[in-house]
């Protein structure tokens, strides 16, 4: 089944690919292997520290958007999901208040996400979940790495 047709079987809706506000685009690639830039969950969360304003449910659900968020970036500038042919790397900040540890909880949103969508062992990636501490900030943003298959 293809990456777009198991999308719509889930019933997940892709959002609008999101505007960048800087000097960058939302996807790059080169050869294979094609880059998201950093997504946040821009609609569904509080701007907080998880633990001062925001839970590790409300985080995981933020970090599933910002999931959401790259592939609508990546299928902006690939044209199609499909393209992928499996996700390589996520890297994601996830913003803690001081001594929070449940950063992988949080960032297991986006990538549960993706092994719902690509399956297993396609969707799931080599992952890092790195701490921050930054009260006004999103409770996480991260970025994919995917290969894409050989175009003909």
């Amino acid at each position: 089944m293809s990456v777009e047709a198991r999308i719509k079987e889930l019933g997940i809706e892709l959002p609008e690919a999101p505007q960048y506000l800087g000097n960058y685009i939302g996807a790059k690639w080169a050869g294979n292997i094609a880059f998201s830039c950093g997504q946040g969950p821009f609609k569904t969360t509080t701007r907080a520290a998880i633990g001062e304003g925001i839970t590790v449910e409300e985080a995981y659900q933020g970090a599933r958007e910002v999931g959401l968020n790259c592939l609508a970036q990546l299928k902006a500038q690939l044209g199609s999901l499909d393209r992928i042919k499996q996700v390589l790397q996520v890297v994601g900040f996830v913003n803690g208040k001081p001594g929070f540890q449940d950063q992988p909880a949080v960032l297991n949103g986006m990538t549960d996400l993706l092994v719902e969508v690509f399956g297993n062992p396609e969707g799931k990636p080599a992952r890092a979940a790195i701490p921050c501490y930054n009260p006004g900030w999103i409770c996480v943003e991260a970025w994919m790495v995917v290969e894409l298959h050989p175009e003909d």
